[in-house]
């Protein structure tokens, strides 16, 4: 397929396709993924060649058509997981592709991806997390109180973990400090249950960070490898920090 000269500039082209990629990249999606988004954004949009670069905190790009090439980067710090945005980014993309969005329209699009709210409430999230553990705690062997018990110690652990992570603590904090008042709340509550050991070890798994492991398999198995070894290092920062605040809140309990 010949390739037609971009309608707009290259470096509008080029600030289309890596905005589609930082927003991938920032919602969970794994380096495969967000380099796909770039490319088959701009080369939907006009460019010949497209050349990716990924790291963990950053993405960059170069495009080409004739002679004419464009480079740019972009800071790309990790937010979370928001398979929500994704989806959309996904059908934004295969609109772009098909020509029903012009540059301009696609642009626009892409604002409003990255300026629409968090679809659940803060206090919603907490809630269905602890319950959700007190979910596991039940899978675990747990009786009713442990359940109980279970869900409240997590919702407050999870609490402590945004209230963390809205004022930008790195990840090896907020695991620790929510892993603590996890544990030492359900530990505290313990004597209420003849399970005590399936809510205590339920309590802390809203902390698993799943994704990033999930993220990092893909990426070795994509010869990603430098990328699936952050996000794997990411994920042990993340675990030691759980060890520790458990530790603690285990020594205070005197367990």
């Amino acid at each position: 397929m010949v390739n037609m000269k971009p309608s707009q500039s290259l470096a509008s082209v080029l600030t289309i396709a890596l905005q589609a990629g930082l927003l991938a990249h920032q919602s969970g999606a794994g380096t495969h993924r967000t380099s796909l988004i770039i490319q088959r954004t701009a080369k939907a949009l006009g460019a010949a060649r497209v050349e990716v670069i990924i790291s963990s905190t950053n993405i960059g790009a170069t495009i080409e058509w004739g002679n004419e090439r464009e480079t740019g980067f972009r800071k790309a710090p990790h937010m979370g997981a928001n398979f929500a945005l994704l989806t959309t980014l996904n059908q934004w993309l295969c609109a772009v592709e098909q020509g029903e969005a012009n540059p301009e329209m696609a642009q626009q699009a892409l604002d409003e991806m990255a300026q629409k709210p968090v679809h659940y409430p803060r206090w919603l999230i907490i809630i269905l997390v602890g319950l959700s553990c007190g979910s596991f705690a039940a899978l675990f062997g747990g009786d009713s109180a442990a359940i109980v018990i279970t869900t409240f110690g997590a919702t407050l652990g999870m609490m402590v973990r945004f209230y963390c992570v809205l004022r930008h603590f790195k990840p090896s904090v907020f695991a620790t400090a929510a892993s603590f008042v996890a544990l030492l709340t359900t530990g505290l509550l313990s004597h209420w249950t003849q399970t005590p050991e399936a809510a205590l070890a339920a309590s802390v798994l809203f902390l698993i960070p799943g994704v990033p492991l999930i993220n990092g398999a893909a990426d070795l198995l994509n010869a990603n490898y430098l990328n699936g070894m952050v996000r794997f290092a990411m994920s042990g920062v993340i675990v030691l920090g759980i060890a520790i605040g458990v530790s603690l809140a285990l020594r205070i309990l005197g367990i």
